[in-house]
């Protein structure tokens, strides 16, 4: 299983790794803002996608339908702790799930 995880933040990046390792997956992807993101799966196809929402230079949601349009099988998850109440629908049903901060297991 190929995933990517995209947060600028390495708590969180942590975390997730953590997480994955204790159910087997081990080196993930990972990635600290859009533009690194997208040139992973321009490069790779993934799985699994988490894509933070807020963070420097291109976010989640500038790039979330370019993430789902390179790849189109991959379940993508949008975790934020600040969901903006205007997300486009077209825009949010690029996404498979929507997971508020901090992530409860």
């Amino acid at each position: 299983m190929r995933i990517l995880i995209v947060d600028d933040d390495t708590a969180v990046v942590d975390f997730f790794c953590q997480v994955l390792e204790t159910r087997g997956i081990t080196d993930p992807d990972t990635a600290s803002s859009g533009e690194e993101a997208m040139g992973r799966v321009v490069n790779d196809q993934y799985d699994l996608i988490t894509l933070d929402i807020r963070m420097p230079g291109a976010n989640g949601l500038d790039i979330l339908s370019m993430v789902r349009n390179t790849c189109p099988h991959a379940v993508i998850a949008v975790i934020s702790g600040n969901f903006p109440e205007d997300i486009a629908e077209q825009t949010a049903v690029c996404a498979d799930a929507m997971i508020g901060k901090p992530v409860k297991l």
